[in-house]
């Protein structure tokens, strides 16, 4: 964030949120630059340390996530056995009532 190689980490960062298609995980990539930025303008201007515990909570933290839910997305398209969503097709007719009933007593609690 201070060093020489931040506007080079930047646009790296650019470069990734450019081939998000998942657009909440690109509005969180421009949030998470836009947080850097702002601290690297605040130590440049104040020629102070930046809060390292605001860096970590606003930029390095959702940073972590970003990331994590980047390789799970990578991981399923990867992958040679592809996910099969769950409720993709209806319950058969015939155990429509116990699907029911199933739901009805797991929301229960009972």
């Amino acid at each position: 964030m201070t060093g020489a190689d931040f506007r080079t980490w930047s646009d790296r960062l650019r470069d990734v949120e450019e081939m998000l298609d998942n657009p909440r995980d690109r509005q969180e990539t421009a949030r998470i630059r836009d947080r850097a930025k702002a601290a690297r303008a605040a130590f440049k201007r104040n020629s102070k340390e930046a809060s390292w515990e605001l860096v970590q909570s606003q930029v390095l933290k959702p940073l972590v996530e970003l990331n994590q839910r980047v390789r799970e997305a990578l991981s399923h398209i990867e992958s040679d056995q592809p996910l099969t969503p769950i409720d993709r097709d209806p319950v058969p007719r015939r155990f429509e009532d116990l699907t029911r009933r199933y739901y009805d007593k797991l929301g229960a609690g009972d």
